[in-house]
């Protein structure tokens, strides 16, 4: 029998090309995904942001109008898009506050209104892609409205 020749010990602990290769294939396919991740989730927090700036302008409106405001009132005291350039981005158009009418409520009579804003959706800020419009109710008391003097 031959007697096998010795193998440096140097040489039995070094990796092969192909493993170096699988490794570095597995790495870069885990940084792509990551980078992808990263990137979708940084849109989330975006629209995110965007939403709850929309949200937040239309509680704010339907709030002043529960104080017994009109909505014409209302709309004037609200900030304006073209000064506020968070508003300009996240929204799609005006909001629009509308009296809808009255209602009754465990034999209370109550006046609605409903505030209809719409989210820009669109990933370029600069540009304007309608999300779906998003509407809020809210009601307030008749009391209100026939226990203040008409505006000037």
């Amino acid at each position: 029998m031959k007697p096998h020749p010795r193998i440096n010990r140097a040489q039995r602990a070094a990796y092969t090309l192909i493993e170096v290769l699988a490794a570095a294939a597995i790495v870069s396919i885990g940084t792509t995904a990551m980078v992808s991740l990263s990137a979708t989730l940084m849109l989330q927090e975006e629209l995110s942001s965007r939403v709850a700036l929309v949200r937040n302008h239309q509680e704010n409106m339907l709030r002043l109008w529960q104080l017994g405001l009109s909505s014409l009132q209302t709309a004037a005291l609200m900030p304006a898009q073209a000064q506020n350039a968070l508003l300009q981005q996240a929204l799609c158009g005006e909001p629009v506050l509308a009296e809808t009418g009255l209602t009754t409520l465990n034999g209370v009579t109550m006046e609605t209104a409903t505030c209809t804003a719409i989210v820009n959706i669109s990933q370029n800020p600069a540009s304007e892609t309608p999300g779906a419009p998003v509407t809020l109710t809210a009601l307030r008391p008749r009391l209100i409205t026939t226990l203040r003097p008409p505006p000037p």
